[in-house]
């Protein structure tokens, strides 16, 4: 993986570079973990792009992720409560990111997981995790939460798509 979305935004972005780089070697943010990968890799749902079958794990190995922010953090949340784990959606702006793909006025989208008491932040663009802190630090600014249930009433389609996915329960 090239992390080619993060790598262009940090090149464009020397100040956010530098705070991320600072960031990550104070680790105060990290890059996902074998446990999150381990996560990711359960999903065996068919994902189409360009008419091409692709498993969730596929975005983040063909760099794919960029521009595409809302749908990997809903199937990431689909996913984690397939497998038990409560997150919410979050809906933020982050004036980095204004004229990415997707994203014209910084609009973006990661993820909050609550678990054993816990809360911990997911950014399936940048590719790392941290404190909801250290999102803030980021410049992410919440504008919105969504839980499972607020995603399906809002997207009544996601329902029959969660029913329907496929998931290794157990990791192997």
């Amino acid at each position: 993986m090239s992390y080619k979305f993060r790598n262009e935004l940090l090149n464009s972005k020397k100040e956010f570079n530098n705070l991320l780089s600072q960031m990550l070697s104070n680790k105060e943010i990290t890059e996902f973990d074998d446990e999150l990968w381990n996560v990711i890799s359960r999903d065996k749902t068919s994902i189409r792009i360009n008419k091409e079958p692709l498993a969730f794990k596929d975005f983040f190995h063909l760099d794919l992720n960029e521009g595409r922010c809302k749908s990997l953090v809903i199937e990431l949340l689909l996913l984690l409560d397939k497998i038990g784990i409560y997150s919410e959606a979050v809906e933020c702006i982050n004036e980095e990111f204004k004229g990415t793909a997707g994203s014209t006025y910084g609009g973006h989208w990661y993820l909050e997981v609550k678990k054993d008491g816990e809360v911990k932040c997911i950014d399936t663009s940048l590719v790392i995790m941290g404190s909801p802190s250290s999102f803030e630090k980021l410049g992410h600014k919440v504008i919105r939460k969504y839980d499972i249930d607020t995603l399906f009433k809002e997207n009544p389609e996601l329902i029959d798509y969660y029913e329907n996915m496929i998931i290794n329960k157990h990791g192997l």
